[in-house]
């Protein structure tokens, strides 16, 4: 089996972003399995042992998941050290609610990706109760990663951006 790396780091970035346990692609008799069951990365693929099987874990808080090694064996998630990681601040839920990325169905986001923000500025809506709770960037930066999807449920504590900061 040719291994693409992009399509694994593609596949793995799906199931940490739809917070899937487990993602199996196949195609043909090929399969490859994505496993999200804790903070810890381990090895993955044994292409002599039949269908092929790639465990693959969010990192740990702080660190960003990289596809280290490639071989004809052997593909490892393992931590990566973010090149300016200090300059990622991590816009998490105050509370359990509903993520709104606009404020009505009609209207352009808040934020996107690649856009620069301003501390103060409402960057979602978190429904909780009926009470629609505006949420302000905490920071001023770039938007760099989204990670929850419009009328998406989150958790308190959640990650639901990251952004450089300025």
């Amino acid at each position: 089996m040719d291994i693409n790396t992009d399509k694994i780091r593609e596949l793995a970035d799906l199931a940490i972003e739809k917070q899937l346990a487990e993602l199996v692609v196949q195609d043909g008799e090929k399969s490859v399995t994505i496993k999200l069951p804790g903070y810890n990365l381990s090895q993955v693929i044994h292409p002599a042992s039949g269908p092929q099987q790639v465990v693959y874990a969010p990192p740990a808080p702080g660190h960003i998941a990289e596809i280290a090694s490639v071989s004809s064996h052997t593909v490892e998630a393992t931590p990566a050290k973010a090149k300016d990681e200090d300059r990622l601040h991590k816009i998490t839920a105050p509370m359990v609610g509903t993520f709104y990325s606009a404020p009505s169905p009609d209207s352009p986001a808040f934020v996107t990706v690649g856009q620069s923000i301003s501390k103060g500025q409402t960057i979602c809506i978190i429904e909780a109760m009926k009470m629609m709770n505006e949420l302000e960037a905490e920071v001023t930066g770039k938007v760099v990663r989204v990670l929850v999807e419009n009328a998406q449920p989150v958790e308190f504590g959640q990650v639901l951006m990251l952004v450089e900061l300025a």
